[in-house]
Protein backbone atom coordinates (compact mmCIF):
# COMPACT_ATOMS: atom_id res chain seq x y z
CA UNK A 1 0.00 0.00 0.00
CA UNK A 2 1.44 3.38 -0.85
CA UNK A 3 -0.12 5.89 1.25
CA UNK A 4 -0.11 6.64 4.58
CA UNK A 5 -0.54 3.36 7.04
CA UNK A 6 -2.01 4.41 9.72
CA UNK A 7 -5.05 5.32 7.07
CA UNK A 8 -4.64 2.16 5.79
CA UNK A 9 -7.85 -0.01 6.57
CA UNK A 10 -6.28 -3.32 5.44
CA UNK A 11 -2.84 -2.98 7.01
CA UNK A 12 0.16 -5.68 5.34
CA UNK A 13 0.89 -6.60 8.68
CA UNK A 14 -1.88 -8.38 9.72
CA UNK A 15 -1.57 -11.91 9.70
CA UNK A 16 -4.20 -12.46 6.97
CA UNK A 17 -2.60 -10.35 4.42
CA UNK A 18 -0.55 -13.36 3.17
CA UNK A 19 -4.02 -15.12 2.30
CA UNK A 20 -5.13 -11.86 0.95
CA UNK A 21 -2.03 -11.17 -1.33
CA UNK A 22 -2.65 -14.76 -2.69
CA UNK A 23 -6.49 -14.13 -3.37
CA UNK A 24 -5.85 -11.17 -5.37
CA UNK A 25 -2.75 -12.26 -6.98
CA UNK A 26 -4.74 -15.41 -8.47
CA UNK A 27 -7.73 -13.71 -9.52
CA UNK A 28 -6.55 -10.62 -10.74
CA UNK A 29 -2.61 -10.80 -11.85
CA UNK A 30 -4.00 -12.20 -15.27
CA UNK A 31 -6.40 -9.53 -15.79
CA UNK A 32 -2.76 -7.26 -14.72
CA UNK A 33 -0.35 -9.23 -17.16
CA UNK A 34 -2.56 -9.30 -20.16
CA UNK A 35 -2.83 -5.24 -19.64
CA UNK A 36 0.77 -5.07 -19.20
CA UNK A 37 1.14 -7.08 -22.21
CA UNK A 38 -0.64 -5.08 -24.44
CA UNK A 39 1.19 -2.05 -23.51
CA UNK A 40 4.39 -3.45 -24.95
CA UNK A 41 6.35 -4.54 -21.40
CA UNK A 42 9.48 -5.66 -23.35
CA UNK A 43 13.29 -6.89 -22.33
CA UNK A 44 15.60 -3.73 -21.61
CA UNK A 45 13.13 -1.32 -20.38
CA UNK A 46 12.59 0.43 -16.88
CA UNK A 47 9.39 -0.21 -14.64
CA UNK A 48 7.72 1.21 -11.46
CA UNK A 49 5.42 -1.04 -9.32
CA UNK A 50 3.23 1.02 -7.14
CA UNK A 51 2.21 -0.06 -4.14
CA UNK A 52 3.89 -3.55 -4.74
CA UNK A 53 2.08 -5.51 -2.49
CA UNK A 54 2.86 -9.52 -2.17
CA UNK A 55 5.18 -8.68 -4.54
CA UNK A 56 3.68 -11.34 -8.14
CA UNK A 57 3.49 -8.75 -10.39
CA UNK A 58 7.10 -7.23 -9.84
CA UNK A 59 8.51 -10.33 -10.54
CA UNK A 60 6.64 -10.90 -13.40
CA UNK A 61 8.08 -7.72 -14.83
CA UNK A 62 11.33 -8.40 -13.85
CA UNK A 63 11.05 -11.66 -15.73
CA UNK A 64 9.83 -9.67 -18.84
CA UNK A 65 12.17 -6.96 -18.93
CA UNK A 66 14.83 -9.08 -18.26
CA UNK A 67 18.83 -8.57 -16.99
CA UNK A 68 19.33 -5.65 -18.77
CA UNK A 69 15.94 -3.74 -18.18
CA UNK A 70 15.03 -2.71 -14.33
CA UNK A 71 11.75 -2.68 -12.14
CA UNK A 72 11.10 -0.01 -8.80
CA UNK A 73 9.22 -1.86 -6.30
CA UNK A 74 7.73 0.41 -3.68
CA UNK A 75 4.94 0.43 -1.00
CA UNK A 76 4.89 1.57 2.20
CA UNK A 77 5.50 -1.80 3.69
CA UNK A 78 8.22 -3.88 2.54
CA UNK A 79 8.26 -6.92 4.61
CA UNK A 80 6.50 -8.80 2.19
CA UNK A 81 8.90 -8.11 -1.05
CA UNK A 82 11.86 -8.38 1.14
CA UNK A 83 11.08 -11.95 2.15
CA UNK A 84 9.48 -12.82 -1.17
CA UNK A 85 11.59 -10.48 -4.34
CA UNK A 86 14.97 -10.73 -4.43
CA UNK A 87 16.81 -10.65 -7.57
CA UNK A 88 19.55 -8.29 -9.39
CA UNK A 89 17.24 -6.18 -11.84
CA UNK A 90 14.49 -5.23 -9.03
CA UNK A 91 15.24 -2.55 -6.61
CA UNK A 92 12.93 -2.82 -3.30
CA UNK A 93 12.26 0.74 -1.54
CA UNK A 94 9.95 1.74 1.39
CA UNK A 95 8.08 4.77 -0.41
CA UNK A 96 5.07 6.96 0.14
CA UNK A 97 3.71 8.14 -3.21
CA UNK A 98 2.27 11.24 -2.05
CA UNK A 99 5.67 12.37 -0.05
CA UNK A 100 8.61 10.86 -1.08
CA UNK A 101 10.76 12.46 -3.91
CA UNK A 102 9.75 11.30 -7.20
CA UNK A 103 11.82 9.58 -9.86
CA UNK A 104 11.41 11.93 -13.27
CA UNK A 105 10.84 10.88 -16.11
CA UNK A 106 12.66 7.48 -15.85
CA UNK A 107 10.00 4.85 -16.64
CA UNK A 108 9.02 2.80 -19.60
CA UNK A 109 5.78 1.79 -17.79
CA UNK A 110 4.05 2.52 -14.35
CA UNK A 111 1.25 0.10 -12.62
CA UNK A 112 -0.71 0.11 -9.77
CA UNK A 113 -3.36 -2.39 -8.57
CA UNK A 114 -5.92 -0.84 -5.49
CA UNK A 115 -3.72 2.10 -4.20
CA UNK A 116 -5.09 5.09 -5.44
CA UNK A 117 -8.78 4.12 -3.54
CA UNK A 118 -7.36 4.31 -0.52
CA UNK A 119 -5.60 7.71 -0.94
CA UNK A 120 -7.29 11.00 -0.82
CA UNK A 121 -5.69 12.78 -2.87
CA UNK A 122 -5.50 11.12 -5.89
CA UNK A 123 -5.29 13.56 -8.54
CA UNK A 124 -1.79 14.43 -6.94
CA UNK A 125 -0.63 11.07 -6.95
CA UNK A 126 -1.29 10.56 -10.63
CA UNK A 127 0.36 13.11 -11.71
CA UNK A 128 2.99 12.39 -9.54
CA UNK A 129 3.25 8.74 -10.88
CA UNK A 130 2.42 10.08 -14.33
CA UNK A 131 6.00 12.58 -13.87
CA UNK A 132 8.16 9.91 -13.67
CA UNK A 133 7.04 8.36 -17.52
CA UNK A 134 9.06 8.87 -20.37
CA UNK A 135 7.91 10.49 -23.07
CA UNK A 136 5.74 7.62 -24.75
CA UNK A 137 5.47 6.02 -21.47
CA UNK A 138 2.60 3.72 -20.81
CA UNK A 139 0.64 3.76 -17.04
CA UNK A 140 -1.54 1.08 -16.12
CA UNK A 141 -4.42 2.29 -12.98
CA UNK A 142 -6.35 -0.39 -11.61
CA UNK A 143 -9.16 0.28 -8.95
CA UNK A 144 -12.63 -1.80 -7.81
CA UNK A 145 -15.20 0.08 -8.43
CA UNK A 146 -18.70 -1.17 -6.45
CA UNK A 147 -20.90 1.28 -8.61
CA UNK A 148 -20.04 -1.80 -11.29
CA UNK A 149 -22.63 -4.61 -10.68
CA UNK A 150 -24.47 -5.00 -7.31
CA UNK A 151 -21.50 -4.63 -4.85
CA UNK A 152 -22.07 -8.06 -3.11
CA UNK A 153 -19.66 -10.90 -3.57
CA UNK A 154 -22.28 -13.98 -2.81
CA UNK A 155 -24.35 -15.46 -6.10
CA UNK A 156 -27.73 -13.30 -5.80
CA UNK A 157 -29.82 -17.03 -5.78
CA UNK A 158 -28.17 -17.77 -2.34
CA UNK A 159 -29.66 -18.10 1.08
CA UNK A 160 -27.57 -15.43 2.30
CA UNK A 161 -27.41 -12.65 -0.80
CA UNK A 162 -28.72 -10.12 1.33
CA UNK A 163 -26.39 -10.99 4.47
CA UNK A 164 -23.27 -10.93 2.08
CA UNK A 165 -24.20 -7.95 0.26
CA UNK A 166 -25.11 -5.91 4.03
CA UNK A 167 -21.65 -7.25 4.76
CA UNK A 168 -20.04 -5.59 1.62
CA UNK A 169 -21.90 -2.70 1.84
CA UNK A 170 -20.47 -2.25 5.21
CA UNK A 171 -16.99 -2.54 4.65
CA UNK A 172 -16.87 0.19 1.76
CA UNK A 173 -18.60 2.28 4.40
CA UNK A 174 -15.59 1.49 6.86
CA UNK A 175 -13.31 1.48 3.45
CA UNK A 176 -15.07 5.52 3.22
CA UNK A 177 -14.09 7.00 7.29
CA UNK A 178 -10.55 6.05 6.13
CA UNK A 179 -11.03 8.10 2.74
CA UNK A 180 -11.08 5.65 -0.12
CA UNK A 181 -13.00 5.75 -2.87
CA UNK A 182 -15.36 2.43 -3.31
CA UNK A 183 -16.31 3.73 -6.44
CA UNK A 184 -12.84 4.73 -8.19
CA UNK A 185 -12.79 2.65 -11.37
CA UNK A 186 -14.97 4.19 -13.24
CA UNK A 187 -12.86 7.49 -12.66
CA UNK A 188 -9.75 6.65 -14.02
CA UNK A 189 -9.90 7.41 -17.36
CA UNK A 190 -10.92 10.64 -16.62
CA UNK A 191 -8.26 11.34 -14.16
CA UNK A 192 -5.83 10.26 -16.45
CA UNK A 193 -6.72 12.55 -19.15
CA UNK A 194 -6.64 15.18 -16.35
CA UNK A 195 -3.04 14.10 -15.82
CA UNK A 196 -2.11 14.99 -19.52
CA UNK A 197 -1.80 11.71 -21.11
CA UNK A 198 -3.27 10.31 -24.16
CA UNK A 199 -4.46 7.32 -25.93
CA UNK A 200 -7.27 5.90 -23.06
CA UNK A 201 -8.72 2.95 -22.58
CA UNK A 202 -10.43 1.17 -20.15
CA UNK A 203 -12.46 -2.17 -19.15
CA UNK A 204 -14.08 -3.74 -16.17
CA UNK A 205 -13.37 -7.58 -14.97
CA UNK A 206 -15.07 -9.50 -12.51
CA UNK A 207 -15.22 -12.96 -11.31
CA UNK A 208 -18.35 -15.05 -11.34
CA UNK A 209 -17.14 -17.87 -10.22
CA UNK A 210 -13.38 -19.10 -9.28
CA UNK A 211 -12.94 -22.35 -7.10
CA UNK A 212 -12.22 -20.58 -3.43
CA UNK A 213 -10.23 -17.67 -4.21
CA UNK A 214 -13.07 -14.86 -3.99
CA UNK A 215 -13.77 -17.24 -0.37
CA UNK A 216 -9.88 -16.46 0.84
CA UNK A 217 -10.29 -13.20 0.16
CA UNK A 218 -14.09 -12.37 1.47
CA UNK A 219 -12.70 -14.16 4.90
CA UNK A 220 -9.38 -12.38 5.06
CA UNK A 221 -10.71 -9.13 4.63
CA UNK A 222 -13.92 -9.75 7.37
CA UNK A 223 -11.66 -11.19 9.84
CA UNK A 224 -8.96 -8.12 9.36
CA UNK A 225 -12.00 -5.61 9.89
CA UNK A 226 -14.64 -7.29 12.24
CA UNK A 227 -13.69 -5.58 14.72
CA UNK A 228 -14.01 -2.13 13.26
CA UNK A 229 -16.80 -2.99 11.67
CA UNK A 230 -18.87 -4.21 15.14
CA UNK A 231 -17.64 -1.05 17.25
CA UNK A 232 -18.69 1.34 14.86
CA UNK A 233 -22.45 -0.01 14.74
CA UNK A 234 -21.76 -0.96 10.43
CA UNK A 235 -22.48 -4.98 11.05
CA UNK A 236 -23.10 -7.19 14.48
CA UNK A 237 -21.22 -9.96 15.55
CA UNK A 238 -23.93 -12.44 15.16
CA UNK A 239 -24.49 -11.89 11.59
CA UNK A 240 -20.50 -11.68 10.68
CA UNK A 241 -20.44 -15.04 12.85
CA UNK A 242 -23.12 -16.10 10.38
CA UNK A 243 -21.67 -15.32 7.01
CA UNK A 244 -17.89 -16.74 7.86
CA UNK A 245 -19.93 -19.91 8.89
CA UNK A 246 -21.80 -20.04 5.32
CA UNK A 247 -18.07 -19.02 3.87
CA UNK A 248 -17.03 -22.48 5.36
CA UNK A 249 -19.72 -23.97 2.64
CA UNK A 250 -17.52 -25.27 -0.42
CA UNK A 251 -20.96 -25.13 -2.11
CA UNK A 252 -21.87 -21.21 -1.65
CA UNK A 253 -21.17 -19.69 -5.42
CA UNK A 254 -18.86 -15.93 -4.43
CA UNK A 255 -18.20 -13.75 -6.56
CA UNK A 256 -15.25 -10.99 -6.80
CA UNK A 257 -15.39 -7.65 -6.56
CA UNK A 258 -15.40 -5.60 -10.06
CA UNK A 259 -11.63 -4.45 -10.89
CA UNK A 260 -11.47 -1.46 -13.15
CA UNK A 261 -8.29 -1.13 -15.82
CA UNK A 262 -7.32 1.67 -17.65
CA UNK A 263 -4.33 2.93 -19.04
CA UNK A 264 -2.80 5.71 -20.61
CA UNK A 265 0.54 7.22 -22.43
CA UNK A 266 2.67 10.19 -21.92
CA UNK A 267 2.67 12.04 -24.95
CA UNK A 268 6.11 11.54 -27.13
CA UNK A 269 8.33 14.53 -26.72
Amino acid sequence: MATEANDYLFDNEAKQAGHRFGALASLFDPVTVRHLDEVGISAGQRCWEVGAGGGTVARWMADRVGPSGFVLATDLDVQWLEDDLQAPNVRISRHDVLRDAIPSQEFDHVHERLVLLHITDRTAAIARMASALRPGGWMLLEDFDADIGDGGFVDAASDVADLGRSIAAAIRALLRTRGADTELGSKLPHLLRRAGLVDIGADAYKVIEHDDIPRDLIRANLVQVRDQLVNRGLATESDIDRYLQRLDDGTLRLTSPTLVSAWGRRPPA
